[in-house]
């Protein structure tokens, strides 16, 4: 399979020089405009030359802008054709408004799908089947990610907590056998960078989940997923985070069914005698 704009920029954004890197970054955040304009016009847009913008191209191993622009081309092209088949308007008069929500929804969870690579997929269900120790951070509009996947570990068994930034840090001791989760969208929290800064120090496998494959929390993690899509806000993103995170959680309960019924049994036995104080 061809490697995508997007891949050969992951790859390569941390030998680029800090002008090339600003011509990438505005490659990811607006796709369109490189579809559309010129590669003078584009570095006009953004305050560097015409020849920067060439150079990311030749960097990225495209011929020149023309390759590139013609990859970006069908790129937009493809999501508005996705996408279109279920925009909200007076065109679906058959349809009420919950199912071409939920079905826009689909839409997004299936192309997220495809971008998700397996070997990452089961890096990141054995790292959490087997850790001795999990914490989940997301702050802000995030923060309703982190405590649903800290709820859906616990409650198979694992040991997993939710990360506060008012209490402890939960990471007073432990091993290398530790996993950090980080929620980390546009706006970027400086709270939880920090903290994946003092878990990679301590030698914490810390897994990600952001917008953009350079965003700050890229710099730490181990694995990353991206879940971008132009134009979609941060609501329209949420279905479909949650659905990839219980796609994980459901991966490490056919890894370990055993072990997953056990502390399932074990969750709600602890649930049970804290409600009616057994």
């Amino acid at each position: 399979m061809p490697i995508s704009f997007q891949e050969k920029i992951d790859r390569h954004y941390s030998q680029l020089t800090s002008g090339l890197k600003k011509v990438a970054s505005y490659l990811l955040e607006e796709p369109t405009a490189f579809a559309a304009n010129s590669a003078k016009k584009i570095g006009e847009s953004i305050g560097v030359s015409e020849t920067m913008v060439v150079r990311l191209c030749i960097a990225l191993g495209y011929s020149g802008y023309s390759e590139l622009q013609q990859e970006v081309r069908e790129y937009v092209f493809e999501q508005k054709r996705i996408f279109n088949n279920y925009k909200l308007n007076d065109n679906n008069p058959g349809n009420s408004l919950h199912q071409l929500v939920m079905h826009y929804d689909q839409v997004n969870i299936q192309k997220a799908s495809s971008d998700v690579h397996e070997e990452d997929f089961q890096k990141t269900i054995r790292a959490l089947a087997y850790s001795e120790r999990i914490i989940v951070s997301g702050l802000r509009y995030t923060f309703s990610m982190a405590h649903w996947l800290t709820y859906a570990l616990r409650s198979i068994g694992l040991n997993a907590d939710l990360f506060r930034p008012d209490l402890d840090t939960h990471m007073e001791q432990g091993t290398k056998a530790n996993v950090l989760v980080v929620f980390s969208f546009h706006a970027y929290s400086v709270e939880t960078l920090l903290l994946a800064e003092e878990a990679k120090k301590r030698g914490w496998l810390i897994i990600g989940f952001t917008d953009s494959r350079i965003a700050p929390i890229s710099e730490y993690a181990d694995i990353l997923y991206t879940i971008h899509f132009p134009d979609l806000k941060n609501s329209e993103t949420a279905p479909v985070v949650f659905s990839l995170l219980h796609a994980i959680v459901s991966g490490i309960s056919q890894l370990e069914p055993e072990k997953t019924m056990k502390g399932k049994k074990q969750v709600e036995e602890n649930r049970i005698k804290g409600n009616f104080k057994l």
